[in-house]
C-alpha cells in the first residue's frame, strides 16, 4: 500500500490524528505514518491565523521520497490571500492541509465528523478532484460550518467515479 506522510503543524489533538489516519486508510487505501510535528511557520500570519499556503508548502518540503502525498493537520486558523479563512486548502497530487480551528463543538461525534469531512474534502482535491455543485457531497465547498454540517462523509456517485478513476491511474487499486 502507498504511504501518505502525516504531519501536524503544531500539537493536535490525538482523536483528530486518529480520524485523520482512518480516512487516508479507509477512504483513499493509503498507508497513514505519521512523521512528526511541524512548527506553525509565522510568514504572511495576520492576527490570529496563519496563511494556509506557508504551512502547506513546509509540510510539503518534509514529505519523504518513499511517500505519495503529505497531509497535516493543525489547530491553527488557517485563511487563504483570497478568503478570510479555509478549512483547509490542497495542492493536487501533492498534499493538503486542514484545520480543525473552527470545526470544535461540545459534542464529541460532531466535532470528529467535521474533521472527517474536512479530510475526505482536503484529500479529494489531493486526488484532483474539484468542488461539487451537489450540497450533500464532501466536495461541495464548504462556505461556513452549516454547509459542512449539511454535507455528507462521502462523495457524491459521480465525484466517487472520478476518485476512483485517479486512484487507478496512481496504481492504487
Amino acid at each position: 500500500m502507498a504511504v501518505c506522510s502525516l504531519f501536524s503543524v503544531g500539537v493536535s489533538l490525538p482523536s483528530v490524528e486518529e480520524e485523520t489516519e482512518k480516512v487516508i486508510r479507509e477512504k483513499f487505501k493509503l498507508t497513514p505514518r505519521f512523521e512528526g510535528i511541524v512548527p506553525p511557520d509565522s510568514r504572511g500570519s495576520r492576527t490570529s491565523q496563519l496563511l494556509a499556503e506557508v504551512q502547506l508548502q513546509n509540510v510539503l518540503s518534509l514529505k519523504p521520497s518513499d511517500a505519495l502525498f503529505a497531509v497535516a493537520v493543525t489547530p491553527y486558523d488557517l485563511y487563504s490571500d483570497s478568503l478570510n479563512f479555509v478549512f483547509g486548502v490542497a495542492y493536487p497530487f501533492k498534499g493538503g492541509i486542514v484545520s480543525y480551528a473552527r470545526l470544535l463543538s461540545e459534542s464529541t461525534e460532531l466535532f470528529l465528523s467535521r474533521v472527517r469531512k474536512e479530510v475526505t474534502h482536503e484529500m479529494g482535491h489531493v486526488f484532483g478532484l474539484s468542488h461539487c455543485p451537489d450540497p450533500k457531497c464532501v466536495m461541495h465547498f464548504s462556505n461556513s460550518l452549516a454547509d459542512t454540517d449539511y454535507k455528507s462523509e462521502d462523495f457524491c456517485p459521480l465525484c466517487k467515479k472520478k476518485l476512483a478513476s485517479a486512484m487507478k491511474q496512481l496504481g492504487l487499486f
